[in-house]
């Protein structure tokens, strides 16, 4: 990889990292990223309910996200105020925040 492409890649991860920080939520795992994609692309950024049963979860590379790790990252999502968890305790309606 270039010096060029290097420094802008550092730059972006610097930029997210501030951002991150300003919003008091730490850094993202990459399933939480890959979550949130999905659930952001399912929603059209609307703050509406989603039923997260409808969706097909996807990682970056395109393999579905495991049941396990899937719920680890809306519990971290819900916790970090990024999504809000809706109903009973065993729902799965979520929405975006």
């Amino acid at each position: 990889m270039s010096d060029i492409k290097t420094s802008k890649i550092v730059k972006l991860i610097e930029i997210f990292d501030q951002m991150s920080k300003d919003l008091s939520i730490g850094r993202l795992s990459n399933f939480e990223k890959d979550v949130l994609l999905n659930l952001h692309k399912e929603t059209n950024n609307k703050k509406v309910k989603v039923n997260i049963k409808n969706i097909n979860f996807l990682d970056y590379n395109g393999y579905t996200i495991s049941k396990s790790t899937l719920y680890k990252a809306l519990k971290s999502l819900c916790e970090k105020n990024l999504i809000t968890h809706l109903g009973t305790k065993r729902s799965s309606i979520y929405k975006l925040n």
